[in-house]
């Protein structure tokens, strides 16, 4: 599906139905919050609801990102819009020693903007894992959840669908199939070899626990097929991973009965830094679709 431009959207979300632009203005919010003696960094600009929460992927820490920065510079004129950095991120404090899942990284959150006195209900926009987050965060808080805006996002069934759809282990099998085994293996089963301490397994139990967000709006935007997300395998298998990928993507429509789908024509996973105006796009998507607008296309 073609996204509608930046400008379109901007047009269409920023004039109420009296023909004048609507949002009083709201306090800044720039610091490091409280959340039971760890602190949480937050960082929230403009006004209007509602309020988009940016939570990004695997060791990023949005605040000081410029590519997330820049994104939120462009949705700060239509809606307030928060950067949210996690647990031992940026400048926000290291949570206590051992492994952590996604219910604890949504706990940090909506006690971070509680603390921050940044009421919802939040547009949640999450990146790869930051997206498994959102869709916990969503099941844990629903009635603080105004949509999803699902970037690249992890499924919780990724990890354990990828190494089935790998062949099985044979002595002469290509290097990057064994690496790539090892890899999915380890990132399931012991959470000290990502950086954040993420327990994968606990985390996607936490996911499917979000089954429907009934008429809120779920906006899924999906890096190209032409991607690979498991680098140097041969091309069979890759396009294999990859034809997994898509479908996992496509099943977050089944989220929502108000969900649609944008797909990259070229970029990849990285998506908020190769193709900063298509997030932009689809998080105004998401703003217009929570206010009840549907802008023709």
């Amino acid at each position: 599906m073609r996204a509608l431009s930046v400008t379109t959207l901007l047009f269409c979300i920023a004039i109420s139905s009296s023909g004048v632009l609507a949002a009083p203005q709201e306090v800044p919010v720039d610091g490091r919050f409280d959340i039971g003696g760890r602190f949480i960094r937050l960082s929230c600009k403009g006004a209007g609801g509602p309020t988009v929460v940016i939570d990004a992927g695997m060791g990023t820490a949005p605040v000081e990102d410029t590519g997330w920065r820049a994104i939120a510079a462009q949705v700060e004129p239509v809606a307030r819009v928060c950067l949210y950095d996690r647990a031992g991120l940026g400048q926000s404090d290291p949570a206590a020693p051992g492994p952590r899942s996604s219910l604890d990284a949504a706990h940090d959150l909506h006690a971070g903007l509680s603390a921050a006195g940044v009421k919802g209900p939040y547009l949640l926009v999450g990146h790869s894992v930051g997206g498994l987050h959102a869709q916990v965060f969503a099941a844990q808080y629903p009635a603080d959840t105004a949509g999803l805006v699902l970037v690249s996002t992890t499924h919780p069934d990724q990890f354990s669908n990828w190494l089935a759809l790998l062949p099985a282990s044979a002595p002469d099998e290509e290097p990057a199939v064994t690496e790539a085994r090892s890899f999915l293996t380890s990132m399931q089963t012991d959470p000290s070899k990502n950086e954040e301490r993420l327990d994968m397994r606990a985390s996607a139990v936490e996911a499917h626990r979000l089954t429907s967000l009934g008429k809120k709006p779920v906006i899924v935007l999906t890096h190209s097929p032409r991607f690979r997300m498991v680098p140097g395998l041969s091309e069979p298998i890759a396009v294999r991973l990859e034809d997994a990928t898509q479908r996992m993507q496509r099943q977050f429509l089944s989220l929502s009965t108000n969900a649609r789908q944008n797909v990259a024509d070229r970029a990849g996973h990285g998506l908020p830094h190769e193709a900063p105006a298509f997030v932009v796009d689809g998080i105004l998507q998401g703003v217009a679709a929570v206010r009840g607008h549907s802008p023709r296309r």
